[in-house]
């Protein structure tokens, strides 16, 4: 039986930009007496300099290199070694720009709710598998031609499934090992996976990392928002209300955005 609620798994370059914000909300759901576990992978550890972040740090061992597009290898030791140490009904994954932008009593109950739940936001690629080779797609069927924001949240059956069935099942192990091979993999694998492994019995097709995709400065990376104007709430008003979601947490946030906004979730939602 999982001892924890929510093991938070964080994949970062450096340390977070919102350190204090994210020990305010996790002390908010201790308070309550909700379980957290948090576990940190940074290919280089030098870069982090606080003293809490590295009390979180994977073993070495787990530790995979990183770069633009090549993350599914450092995702999945992170996974395993979260599931491993930290068995949990629920499986986060948060960048070091990320920030909670709902209460801990919200985020508790929407826990509650779905916590036999995967949350993996997916649709079909929307580039030509056949002339962009992301996930070396071409090299599947066509049923399996699918992206997804990487920022999932897992329900232990499917992490527990995605880390361990591969071991034994050639089929899912040379299906993850195509789609690992190819750029941007991560962006893909969770829903091809859980596609083939149960149909996707368990997933909610929702997203619950809020990104203005709006705003990007060049095509690759999200808007990163650095004050809180109208235009700003605005954006954010207009991503929550263009499809379903279950918006729990937002990226990315630079170092310069007042804490007084991230401290009333009413501001967001």
């Amino acid at each position: 039986m999982n001892c924890t609620d929510v093991t938070f798994c964080f994949l970062v370059t450096r340390d977070l930009t919102k350190e204090h914000i994210w020990r305010e909300w996790f002390e908010g759901l201790r308070r309550l007496q909700f379980k957290c576990a948090i576990v940190v992978h940074c290919s280089h550890k030098d870069a982090i300099q606080s003293e809490w972040l590295k009390q979180h740090l994977i073993p070495d061992e787990c530790t995979r290199t990183t770069a633009w597009g090549w993350l599914l290898n450092a995702m999945m030791s992170l996974y395993a070694h979260a599931i491993d140490a930290h068995p949990a009904a629920w499986y986060t994954l948060h960048s070091e720009t990320c920030v909670p932008v709902v209460s801990p009593e919200r985020f508790i109950d929407i826990f509650k709710r779905y916590k036999q739940h995967t949350f993996v936001s997916h649709c079909p690629a929307w580039w030509d598998p056949l002339k962009v080779h992301r996930a070396n797609l071409h090299l599947l069927p066509p049923r399996l031609h699918l992206a997804h924001s990487q920022w999932c949240i897992f329900c232990h059956e499917d992490l527990h499934q995605m880390i361990h069935l591969p071991k034994t099942d050639e089929h899912l192990n040379a299906v993850l090992q195509t789609v690992a091979q190819g750029h941007t993999a991560d962006e893909s694998y969770a829903a091809i996976m859980l596609l083939i492994i149960n149909n996707l019995k368990n997933v909610i097709n929702r997203p619950t990392t809020l990104v203005d995709w709006k705003r990007t400065p060049n095509g690759n990376n999200p808007h990163t928002f650095v004050e809180w104007t109208d235009a700003d709430a605005s954006i954010v008003r207009s991503i929550r209300e263009q499809a379903p979601n279950e918006f729990m947490f937002m990226r990315k946030f630079g170092p310069t955005f007042p804490d007084h906004v991230l401290q009333n979730p009413g501001a967001f939602f």
